[in-house]
């Protein structure tokens, strides 16, 4: 039985009329394909990204128009539906390139995904059209937790909006970033959804400013980044994006860091434990941030770029969402929605 790792990549060489061993060894060429250009690494990376967010929305239509005719005959849009679709289920959500390399017959372009990396290995005929296509794994399945065992608390007090929050694009900006993709962005707004006052050119005018932030639950401090300067409000450091932050471990598999935290106001170093509730630092305006704001997320691993964000649930959080207020006693963050402790302070 062949395993499902490479189910796709063999049933594609089948298709194309190669061996199960060719498809193996190198990528797969139909019979009569047209000559290729000698693109470069942009024009491969710019055709997979338009692939991959093709075969995300599971638009067939725009995926066969990206394909050259030979490809169009050997891949019909039922299988193709099939084999992208599978393609999704065995590693989950395309979220973007991660490397590429050109060779001298073809391109591998690394695809990093919700669950693993993907090398999509590519050619181009002249009219930039995809001539050869093969799909493989690369290295074993991540699995990730659906969401935290731990019980967690919301790191602050008071009432917080929900910038962004949720799963979809949509509803989070974070969606596309492995590590990140259930990230929770807060700020602090006024009776007029304003998040400042006076004319918002200080971060002294931001409500979130300063403002107390605490342990979501107990744990062990295992990376702590202080020093970073607070941003004018409406420009970026893109240089260390992550700005000030805390990154606390609370099992092997979970790990939250809390981030763009003010320079000077971290209350912890790292090999400190720390409890629920106790005050770590303060809101800020560090890194890629353009107004204070507070960004929570979970992810499985200690290393940020090796690791995989999960979708966070607090205990005992009152919502208002569309002027309706209550009480969820297991909430996770959706954009739009007014967040506070159930017993606030």
């Amino acid at each position: 039985m062949i395993p499902r790792c490479l189910m796709a990549q063999v049933w594609l060489a089948l298709l194309l009329g190669a061996t199960a061993a060719t498809a193996a060894t190198a990528p797969i060429a139909p019979i009569g394909a047209p000559a290729t250009t000698t693109a470069n690494d942009s024009d491969y990376t710019k055709a997979v990204r338009k692939l991959i967010g093709f075969i995300n929305t599971d638009n067939q239509d725009k995926i066969h128009q990206m394909l050259a005719s030979t490809m169009r005959g050997a891949l019909p849009e039922i299988k193709a539906r099939s084999y992208f679709r599978d393609i999704l289920g065995q590693r989950g959500k395309l979220l973007g390139i991660k490397d590429s390399v050109a060779g001298s017959s073809s391109t591998g372009v690394l695809v990093e995904a919700e669950q693993g990396l993907w090398n999509f290995a590519l050619t181009l005929d002249r009219k930039g059209l995809i001539a050869t296509l093969n799909i493989t794994p690369v290295g074993p399945v991540i699995v990730l937790p659906e969401r935290n065992k731990t019980l967690l608390q919301l790191p602050f007090n008071g009432e917080w909006y929900v910038r962004w929050g949720g799963i979809t694009p949509e509803l989070n900006r974070h969606s596309s970033v492995r590590s990140q993709r259930r990230a929770l962005d807060a700020v602090i707004r006024d009776p007029q959804n304003k998040t400042y006052k006076n004319e918002g050119k200080a971060n002294e005018d931001y409500y979130a400013y300063g403002v107390d932030i605490f342990a979501p639950a107990d744990g062990l401090v295992s990376m702590v980044i202080d020093g970073v300067p607070d941003n004018e409000p409406g420009s970026q450091n893109d240089f260390c994006a992550i700005g000030n932050c805390i990154m606390i471990k609370h099992s092997d598999s979970e790990f939250s860091v809390l981030a763009h935290l003010m320079p000077g106001s971290l209350r912890v170093k790292v090999g400190d434990t720390v409890k629920v509730g106790q005050l770590i630092g303060k809101c800020g305006n560090s890194g890629d941030s353009s107004e204070p704001h507070l960004h929570f997320h979970l992810q499985n691993l200690p290393v940020m770029q090796d690791a995989s964000g999960f979708e966070p649930y607090f205990q005992n959080v009152r919502v208002t969402r569309n002027q309706k207020t209550r009480v969820e006693k297991d909430y996770s963050p959706i954009r739009g929605d007014t967040i506070a402790p159930q017993e606030t302070k």
